[in-house]
């Protein structure tokens, strides 16, 4: 193998745009293998959306589109190697204990006996600053403020051993104490790798120290050492954020005739930026949970026209809809498009029941060996369609905690009340149920009727 590159990400003209809408248009940044990079700007400058897509999770909207150079640990991003981790501003653990939050992510953790497991979460908590969770590890993690939520986030981020760990907003609507306790956190996990690190407080942005790029107009406006740039701003926009917190640059894609007489003109996009508009966009709302085979949408025609949604879906290759909704579609609107829908109705804000979770599972299974791509719908696409898309993770053979945390990565609002939190652990122990059952099915084994309980399906 190779000598690693002496930086850990290289962007150079590196762009994103969503459909027609541009949002980043040439990005040049270089972060280096250890130490914190700070990300500053305006609020919506693409702070979130840069992190988002760096990490691969901007992947699942497939209306998304990048050029320009982007090499991460010297291969070309998305190719070779995992992409950096991400912990999101929304990164609240709402679900399982301490213990199990951490215990998931824990190197080796199946050669490991529970108690083994302890010792060692034990010793974790107090390596990083969070001896005082030794004595809870067993309360659920929603019971804990949000500062020591986003400390566990960070811990069970870096158990993989990233060399880049994205981290958006990690300070905020915490308060001063907590925010000091996580900074310095972070600040000792940028000796053992890159971090990039955004926020608005420009308090902690000094604390946090390293190099800051200010991110406006969807270009990098400034980079410097932190304390250098909060000291002699080398720009007229950089002079501007410190001053205000703001700095009035267009967005890159605005069109100069919409723009106030006092404000520049954005410079020209790119070629790249210019042939890279989407045309393959789905709905507004419309993400991937694995590309080309599986999604969650709004139900059509709550955005736009009906028609128009369903020709998006079409577009994007579905050919079955799973409607949650407490009214059935009728057939003719969506058969026109070449798609067909399932309904299986769900009262808002409540999970499916077992019965229905396991029927949408089998269906889900099948259309996709079929090669039938599957968008599950409900009326927003959030909370009963996250739920449902959790529940086919688990009937993968993934656990509540793990298919939460997928599909919230996807989309923070899949997944909405704690009754569908819930439903997501009791998922769980029916498709054991079923998996054991049909492994003494094979076996020629009749199962006794406390061994696999009733059939949900």
């Amino acid at each position: 193998m190779g000598a690693m590159p002496d930086n850990v990400l290289e962007l150079d003209g590196f762009g994103v745009a969503y459909a027609q809408k541009v949002i980043l248009a040439e990005i040049d940044l270089s972060v280096p293998a250890t130490g914190i990079f700070v990300l500053m700007g305006p609020c919506g400058t693409g702070k979130s959306t840069l992190l988002r897509t760096l990490s691969g999770q901007a992947a699942a909207n497939p209306s998304l589109r990048t050029w320009g150079r982007a090499d991460y640990l010297g291969h070309a991003l998305g190719t070779g190697v995992e992409p950096p981790a991400l912990v999101g501003q929304s990164a609240r653990l709402m679900m399982s204990s301490v213990f199990e939050n951490l215990a998931c992510n824990l190197p080796g953790r199946d050669r490991l006996t529970r108690a083994q497991q302890r010792e060692l979460i034990d010793r974790w908590l107090w390596e990083n600053d969070l001896g005082e969770l030794s004595s809870r590890l067993d309360e659920p993690v929603v019971t804990l403020d949000l500062a020591l939520q986003r400390h566990i986030a960070i811990v069970r981020a870096v158990a993989s051993d990233p060399r880049l760990l994205c981290l958006d907003e990690p300070t905020a609507n915490v308060g001063d104490e907590a925010a000091v306790r996580l900074i310095a956190h972070l600040r000792r996990e940028a000796q053992l790798r890159a971090l990039i690190v955004s926020t608005h407080h420009q308090g902690h942005a000094r604390q946090l120290g390293g190099r800051l790029a200010l991110l406006a107009g969807g270009r990098v406006q400034e980079c410097a050492p932190t304390a250098d740039f909060f000291a002699m701003p080398g720009t007229q926009a950089g002079r501007e954020f410190v001053r205000s917190g703001t700095c009035l640059l267009p967005a890159p894609d605005a069109a100069p005739e919409d723009l106030d007489e006092s404000v520049p003109p954005p410079p020209p996009l790119p070629a790249a930026a210019r042939t890279a508009m989407s045309g393959a966009c789905g709905p507004r709302g419309f993400l991937w949970l694995r590309p080309g085979e599986l999604a969650g949408t709004p139900l059509p025609g709550v955005f736009y026209d009906r028609e128009y949604d369903l020709a998006a879906l079409k577009r994007v290759g579905i050919r079955h809809l799973i409607n949650l909704t407490e009214h059935e579609m009728e057939a003719e609107g969506p058969a026109r498009f070449g798609i067909v829908s399932h309904w299986f109705p769900v009262i808002d804000m409540t999970p499916p029941s077992m019965t229905q979770a396991a029927a949408i599972c089998i269906l889900i299974d099948r259309l996709i060996a079929a090669g039938e791509p599957v968008a599950v719908h409900c009326r927003a696409g959030l909370g009963r369609t996250g739920t449902v898309l959790a529940m086919h993770l688990i009937w993968s053979g993934r656990n509540g905690l793990e298919a939460l945390e997928a599909v919230r990565r996807i989309e923070p609002r899949w997944v909405q009340s704690e009754m569908q939190i819930e439903a997501l652990e009791q998922f769980r122990a029916v498709c054991i149920r079923e998996r054991e059952a049909a492994r003494h099915l094979r076996a020629g084994i009749r199962p006794r009727a406390n061994e696999t309980g009733q059939s949900p399906g």
